[in-house]
C-alpha cells in the first residue's frame, strides 16, 4: 500500500482584501536601515553601463553575482581599490574609476544621491536591487549599514 500526500499550495491575492493591499503598499514603501551583512546581490551582473562593459561579476570571476552575500563582493572590491589583491581584468581599471568617484564624493554625497533598493529576502535579509556602486562606496568609506527604500521584486 502506497500512501501519497499532496501539499495544497495557498496563494493570497492582496488585491481581494483592501486593508491587507494598503498593508502591503504601506510595507513596501517604507525605508529600512540594513547592514552590510544582512544584503544579498539580486542581479546576476552590476555595473555594465556608462561606457564599462566589463562588470563586477566578470572582473571578479564570478559565475554569477545572483544570491552572493554582498560582502563577498564588498571585500575583494574594497581590496582590490586599495591596492590589494587587484584583478588583472581589463575591465577593473574602468569599474575602480567609477568608485573612485564615488569615494571623491564622501559618505553625505553618496547617501544623498539617490535611494537604494532593497526588496525581502530569505531569513531576514534583503536583495540589493539599485545603487550598487553607492552600497559598495559607502562599506569602503567605512559604513557598516544602509538605508534603503523596500520594493516590490
Amino acid at each position: 500500500m502506497t500512501l501519497i500526500l499532496r501539499r495544497r499550495a495557498v496563494r493570497v491575492n492582496s488585491s481581494d482584501d483592501p486593508e491587507r493591499r494598503s498593508m502591503l503598499d504601506g510595507e513596501m514603501s517604507r525605508k529600512v536601515t540594513v547592514p552590510f551583512d544582512r544584503l544579498i546581490m539580486y542581479h546576476s551582473e552590476i555595473g555594465v553601463h556608462r561606457g564599462r562593459v566589463y562588470g563586477f561579476r566578470t572582473v571578479f570571476g564570478y559565475r554569477t553575482l545572483r544570491e552572493l552575500p554582498f560582502l563577498s563582493l564588498a571585500n575583494r572590491v574594497k581590496d582590490a581599490f586599495e591596492g590589494r589583491n587587484v584583478p588583472s581584468h581589463k575591465g577593473w581599471a574602468k569599474q575602480r574609476e567609477a568608485m573612485q568617484w564615488f569615494i571623491d564624493q564622501g559618505k553625505e554625497a553618496v547617501i544623498n544621491l539617490g535611494e537604494v533598493k532593497v526588496c525581502p529576502a530569505r531569513h531576514d535579509r534583503f536583495y540589493l536591487k539599485g545603487g550598487n556602486h553607492r552600497a559598495l562606496a559607502l562599506f569602503i568609506l567605512g559604513e557598516t549599514e544602509i538605508r534603503a527604500k523596500v520594493e516590490r521584486y
